[in-house]
């Protein structure tokens, strides 16, 4: 078997873990925020939730990343990653006041902090083959075919028997044993997914690389992803925003996520192609796409809070492919890892500080919100700008 033929497969394997793991936490993430409202929490609370648990998720990857470039354990760390991630979420249905939701969401993205940095760089291994923004957008796409599944089914769930949210965590138990299985299937037919990327530092020594240094370009791209995370509005806080105001139904709300999930599956896949072509400037579609998008799903109209979802997906599969992407274009191998675990520092650190804003603005005037969010994004826009020149020149 060939490499590219091999790496492609291993990209797929990944994609369908993913596809899995998405039906169990996206599905969660649909129902967190109503979830937390009908036990009691504040719009305060839901945003504190969304963006600590996204902090943890993120800032603690730079401890896995830093690991996983010692030691190179790209398994180990998945493996129970996944293991915590995913068997949180069916634990929401013994949750009995907010307090204990708020943990568990909090553990469920303590798992992905151990899971996605030695995930993303195995996957870096294999895009190499085949190209980083084509590889990373194909298994978001696959991944988000979970993401689209999962609150559907959770939808019908609370269709058939309305505000039942704990049958529909209990439910997820199935597609999180699915994800184990596939992902120990991945574990024995690549246990050495580093030697799809073959090392030619000895052969080629890249500009930015130099022991394993970050070099000037990688802070400002670190700038410019606090900057448009800080301002990008988190699923729960706008899951509230319906819930609270009754825009969209309890029922609904699932529906319309998943229908965001399908356009960020399509989003990443054909960004993952443009980021090929055009390289770094494809990342300033994230400010100004996140500009259009906060005035719609903050707004009080059924019609208009579809299109913000649309948008709001399209954003998301933006910044889930590209990003990653970047970073493997940006730094060596030999510190991948570091990088990675760098980069998730700042992302979550940043969308704990915006949400928690959010969530406290929310509580005083929805206007504030999207003036909030639309003056981070727009200061974003230079630092990219700044980067991609760099990056071309």
């Amino acid at each position: 078997m060939d490499k590219k033929k091999k790496a492609l497969i291993f990209i797929v394997l990944l994609g369908v873990v993913s596809l899995f793991a998405d039906m169990t936490h996206e599905s969660a993430r649909s129902i967190n925020g109503p979830f937390m409202s009908m036990l009691g929490a504040s719009a305060l609370a839901v945003g504190l939730a969304g963006g600590l648990g996204e902090f943890v998720g993120y800032a603690l990857r730079f401890i896995t990343g830093y690991f996983v470039d010692r030691t190179k354990s790209y398994w180990l760390l998945t493996i129970i990653g996944y293991a915590v991630n995913l068997f949180a979420v069916p634990l929401m249905a013994i949750a009995w006041n907010w307090q204990i939701a708020f943990a568990l969401i909090i553990i469920e993205r303590f798992g992905k902090a151990f899971k996605n940095p030695p995930r993303d760089v195995m996957l870096s291994f294999a895009t190499k083959e085949v190209g980083r923004g084509k590889g990373f957008g194909l298994h978001k796409l696959l991944d988000q075919a979970g993401a689209v599944i999962g609150p559907l089914f959770v939808a019908l769930v609370l269709f058939l028997k309305p505000n039942d949210y704990k049958l529909g965590y209990l439910f997820l138990l199935i597609p999180a044993i699915a994800a184990m299985i596939v992902l120990f299937i991945s574990m024995a037919h690549y246990p050495s997914p580093n030697e799809m990327e073959e090392e030619k530092e000895e052969k080629e020594k890249p500009k930015n690389e130099n022991s394993g240094i970050l070099d000037k370009r990688f802070w400002i791209y670190s700038i410019f992803v606090t900057l448009t995370m800080m301002g990008f509005a988190h699923f729960m806080i706008i899951s509230y925003h319906f819930s609270k105001n009754s825009i969209v139904s309890g029922a609904m709300i699932p529906v319309i996520f998943a229908v965001a999930m399908v356009t960020e599956g399509i989003s990443a896949f054909l960004i993952g192609r443009l980021y090929d072509k055009v390289g770094f400037k494809s990342l300033l579609l994230i400010p100004i796409l996140a500009i259009l998008t906060t005035p719609f799903v903050f707004s009080f109209g059924y019609t208009l809070a579809v299109i913000g979802m649309v948008l709001w997906g399209i954003v998301l599969g933006i910044q889930d492919t590209v990003l990653r992407a970047s970073i493997a274009d940006l730094i060596p191998p030999s510190s991948r890892g570091k990088a990675y675990g760098l980069f998730n520092i700042f992302y979550g650190t940043a969308w704990l500080a915006g949400s928690t804003i959010m969530g406290a603005l929310y509580d005083v005037s929805i206007s504030y919100v999207v003036v909030f969010s639309i003056v981070l994004e727009a200061l974003s826009i230079p630092f990219m700008t700044y980067l991609w020149r760099t990056v071309r020149s």
